[in-house]
């Protein structure tokens, strides 16, 4: 299963940040086994290894915890994005998660038949505006925030059509290929007139 190494935010505390990646290694190897419908709390805390009094700190569910590790996921991609190029081009950590998804190729599969896949990749839509809009004032100044809003709402709608379309697919393309497609279609939304 995907083991790529995110840092976590500046200034979480170290519980904190070592239980995120215990329950999303656990919701790895046991959601690509059983999908992400048939796991409960309680297969989740002992997975982990943590308490349910420490799942509770912290989420409210498993619905909440899901949506949670998923916009966990992409923050921590753009933060590797950011560290391993701060003046890069892309307005989305999309090369990592492209990546990261055809890893956990049989996880992805079964998140894409979920119950729970459309309140996980709202809320990852959510995130990648968030992200889109933040890179675009970087990239594009000399756009007014209107022009940066719009922008990043089709962005990130079109990454996650792609993801949700990829995943359906059975993750058959490459991550390449599937990056290649994304930087196409968004060099055309950002070079525009």
């Amino acid at each position: 299963m995907s083991r790529i190494e995110i840092r976590p935010p500046n200034g979480i505390d170290k519980r904190i940040a070592r239980t995120r990646s215990l329950l999303a290694q656990a919701l790895l190897d046991l959601g690509a086994e059983h999908g992400v419908d048939a796991i409960d709390v309680g297969d989740l805390i002992e997975s982990a290894g943590i308490g349910r009094s420490t799942f509770y700190a912290h989420y409210t569910n498993k619905q909440d915890f899901l949506c949670a590790a998923f916009v966990n996921m992409l923050e921590g991609m753009e933060r590797l994005a950011a560290s391993r190029d701060p003046d890069r081009l892309d307005l989305l950590p999309s090369r990592y998660v492209f990546a990261h998804v055809e890893e956990a190729r049989d996880f992805a599969v079964k998140v894409a038949r979920s119950e729970e896949r459309p309140r996980m990749l709202a809320a990852g839509e959510a995130k990648l505006r968030t992200i889109a809009e933040t890179n675009l004032a970087r990239l594009k100044p000399d756009w007014d925030a209107d022009r940066r809003r719009e922008a990043a709402i089709f962005v990130a709608a079109g990454f996650i059509g792609m993801l949700h379309w990829w995943m359906l697919g059975g993750v058959k393309l490459s991550a390449q290929r599937m990056q290649s497609a994304f930087e196409r279609l968004t060099r055309s939304i950002v070079n525009e007139a």
